[in-house]
């Protein structure tokens, strides 16, 4: 989960074939645009913007300086073990560096919020420079105005708010960087767009707990705010704007993915939905905590996800891109969860609790959840010599449970559940 991390801020973009351009195109043209996105976005920079071109090498650096800067190798670590334990990624997969590759196979340019700085990588021009310009010039006006780094670093131990924080940062970034294309229409070839709008063919064999959070963020954070702007365009008329509208979403972030997937469960006062807050307790004694976050609806609609409709995404046709679904029924209805990570003595356990909008969601999960126990466990079982895998459901309170763990005997596992504590706060009377 620490790739959202990494990923915010960078366009994704088709690998350059051109010459590219020399400092002093890129910065002069980096001037024409700025002054065309504070007139689309109603705003101006407060501070210069340095822009540099860089490299392959140059990009591991700054990912590596950033990741370094924001998580730790043992958050990394964690990461990794507990999307193995729910079958997320292949029992050998190297999370971290899969990450580093995957995105230095797929950048075009991004912008670093600690020096207030943009570097194109080499081999881009024209019309395809310019989109990714636009793109990275919208994040760092929102840098300035609304603090991204900040945002990010409040939300890193909640996997499902970081997503939901880093899909407004790029959905704002995609739909004032779509305007500028717009206005840019006649002169931008179709090949620009295309190659600025996809960049994805990189993606096919990675698993989808990497891909599909990250295309969410782009695609589906637009949509998000897109609807904001036509439920403000209604209620305000000619007040109101996408600036107006971003700035609204940043002053009061969306807090998890079903508000980006569902927007009017956040943009519509009488179908507001919060989520609901569980906590376990400390570990019980002889433990130790690894990792504790939220999933949200987005991560556990992978979870229980058909794998082969996964694997029929083809990522180098922006149609089957654009037709990806990032939730189903068995995740929707949710309301709350948190997953823990724990270890004793080399082994590691997940516990994941859930509760749903009503007993008939829950239901539905436990069952989705039945139907990809065989695809959970071959990886778990090739994790280690001892493992299992349990789901708990309790209607009356919605609540599902579900227990992963390797390396661990059943009768220690059983131990630590009577003690384990979990609270529930249920929603406040006006969300009910």
């Amino acid at each position: 989960m620490q790739f959202q991390v990494a990923a915010i801020a960078f366009t994704f973009a088709s690998l350059a074939t051109q010459d590219g351009w020399d400092q002093a195109r890129l910065e002069a043209v980096t001037e024409e645009i700025r002054v065309e996105l504070e007139d689309l976005r109603g705003e101006t920079f407060e501070r210069p913007v340095q822009v540099r071109i860089t490299d392959g090498s140059g990009f591991l650096a700054h990912a590596s300086e950033r990741i370094e800067a924001m998580t730790t190798p043992d958050e990394w670590a964690a990461d990794q073990t507990l999307a193995q334990l729910l079958g997320l990624i292949p029992a050998d997969y190297d999370l971290l560096e899969r990450t580093y590759a995957l995105l230095e196979e797929m950048v075009g340019g991004f912008y670093d919020p600690g020096t207030d700085t943009f570097y194109l990588m080499e081999g881009f021009e024209g019309g395809l420079a310019k989109v990714i310009l636009s793109h990275e010039l919208t994040h760092a006006l929102d840098d300035q105005l609304y603090d991204l780094d900040a945002g990010m670093r409040d939300r890193i131990g909640n996997v499902d708010g970081l997503f939901a924080y880093q899909a407004l940062a790029e959905g704002s970034a995609q739909l004032i960087s779509m305007r500028w294309v717009m206005r840019h229409a006649g002169v931008l070839t179709p090949e620009d767009i295309e190659q600025a709008s996809v960049g994805t063919e990189q993606l096919a064999d990675a698993p989808a707990y990497l891909w599909k959070p990250l295309l969410a963020s782009y695609l589906e954070g637009q949509k998000f705010l897109d609807q904001g702007y036509r439920v403000s365009r209604r209620k305000l008329r000619g007040e109101a704007s996408h600036g107006r509208t971003i700035g609204e979403a940043f002053a009061a972030p969306p807090r998890s993915s079903e508000q980006i997937l569902h927007p009017e469960k956040y943009w519509k006062a009488e179908e507001l939905d919060e989520p609901i807050a569980i906590a376990h307790g400390a570990a019980p004694e002889g433990w130790t905590e690894g990792s504790r976050t939220t999933l949200g609806e987005l991560m556990l609609a992978i979870l229980v996800e058909d794998e082969d409709a996964s694997q029929a995404i083809d990522m180098s046709d922006p149609r089957s891109i654009l037709a990806v679904e990032y939730t189903n029924d068995a995740a929707a209805g949710w309301g709350g969860d948190e997953l823990l990570l724990l270890e004793k003595d080399g082994g590691h356990l997940v516990h994941l609790a859930t509760i749903w909008d009503t007993s008939a969601d829950a239901q539905e999960f436990r069952d989705a959840l039945a139907a990809v126990k065989p695809r959970i466990c071959a990886i778990t079982d090739a994790l280690g010599h001892i493992g299992g895998w349990r789901v708990d459901l309790d209607l009356e309170s919605r609540r599902v449970t579900v227990v992963s763990y390797v390396d661990i005997e059943p009768a220690v596992v059983d131990a630590l559940l009577a003690e384990l504590v979990v609270t529930v706060a249920e929603r406040a009377p006006d969300q009910e």
